[in-house]
């Protein structure tokens, strides 16, 4: 495994947080579907004549929307029906070099309890507190790219 790209993960980190901001607006109860085909003052059966679907189908793809429960495919079609572009993304809540931090921590730990475990039951003490012990194991594992 190797180290992420730090110029990578500084160009992914300034997308997200731009795209962060925008997050609490891209929340639509109803689903985007039914918003926009409501704000494009277009019914059910005009939208399904653009997609070449029957309107109970366009009907069960709003309602899919809006309980999560919706193909990819079918988002593309019914965007390119209303004349709209189709974005689909994975927003990381913090930046990535943090999630990885995060993560090599949570292995750190795991692997020292486990060496921990063993250590006790050979009567062998680690003088070091667990917690420095962890930090520098959660850096060389960062370093190395070896968090998952």
């Amino acid at each position: 495994m190797t180290k992420a790209d730090p110029l990578a993960v500084d160009q992914v980190n300034r997308r997200m947080k731009a795209i962060r901001k925008i997050i609490p607006d891209t929340r639509i109860r109803t689903g985007w579907i039914r918003y926009l085909r409501q704000s494009l003052n277009m019914t059910l059966k005009q939208l399904a004549n653009r997609t070449n679907l029957s309107t109970p189908t366009v009907a069960q793809a709003e309602r899919g929307e809006a309980a999560g429960k919706i193909t990819i495919s079918t988002l593309k079609t019914m965007a390119h029906a209303m004349e709209c572009e189709f974005i689909y993304a994975f927003v990381p809540r913090t930046d990535i070099d943090i999630i990885m931090k995060n993560a090599a921590q949570e292995k750190a730990k795991k692997l020292l309890a486990n060496a921990d475990t063993h250590m006790t039951l050979e009567d062998q003490r680690v003088k070091q507190s667990i917690e420095e012990r962890i930090n520098r194991l959660a850096d060389q594992l960062f370093q190395k790219g070896d968090v998952w």
